[in-house]
């Protein structure tokens, strides 16, 4: 048995949404998925496993000053088959699919002590700032070092200027 990471289907929304749920037990994250999803640039991977999906990524289309970069998430596995390395396959293949595009970049908000080992870097080192630092409507603190980014062209690294998430991460909260 070995899972297939591949393009998200029509047939496969509804799952996706549950799938986020159940990772996050909350409806926050489905509620961005649905809202960015069909916006231009959006796009999203899922782990299948014979038929049964078991994780999905959602990426969608971000801005560093007037340039277009990928924001990654949510990222979601379903509880039971969490710590088999399905996420980290999904985030392989969604830094692949960022090249593939020819995307310059993938921001994304994560545990630093996590991203890194995918090519991840503090978004500070290139003076990028998030505009969701500091303490959430739900409570949540978003730190600095929580921004990171994943640079697919080196180009990326002389952006500069207002970093700008979809609105549906807004609505966190």
């Amino acid at each position: 048995m070995s899972v297939e990471i591949r393009a998200e289907l029509p047939a496969d929304r509804d799952r996706s949404l549950e799938i986020e749920r159940l990772a996050f037990g909350s409806e926050e994250e489905a509620a961005i998925v649905e809202a960015l999803r069909d916006d231009d640039g959006s796009f999203a991977l899922v782990a299948d496993d014979d038929g049964d999906l078991v994780g999905h990524v959602q990426l969608s289309r971000a801005w560093i000053g007037e340039n277009a970069v990928l924001a990654l998430g949510p990222i979601g596995v379903v509880p039971p088959r969490q710590r088999e390395g399905i996420g980290s396959a999904l985030m392989r293949s969604a830094l692949d699919e960022a090249r593939a595009r020819s995307e310059p970049a993938v921001i994304l908000l994560g545990d630093p002590a996590f991203y890194p080992r995918f090519g991840f870097e503090p978004a500070s080192a290139l003076d990028w700032r998030n505009p969701f630092t500091g303490p959430q409507p739900n409570g949540f603190v978003v730190r600095e070092e929580d921004f990171m980014v994943a640079v697919v062209d080196d180009g990326a690294r002389d952006f500069t200027g207002r970093v700008r998430w979809h609105p549906a991460f807004g609505q966190v909260g």
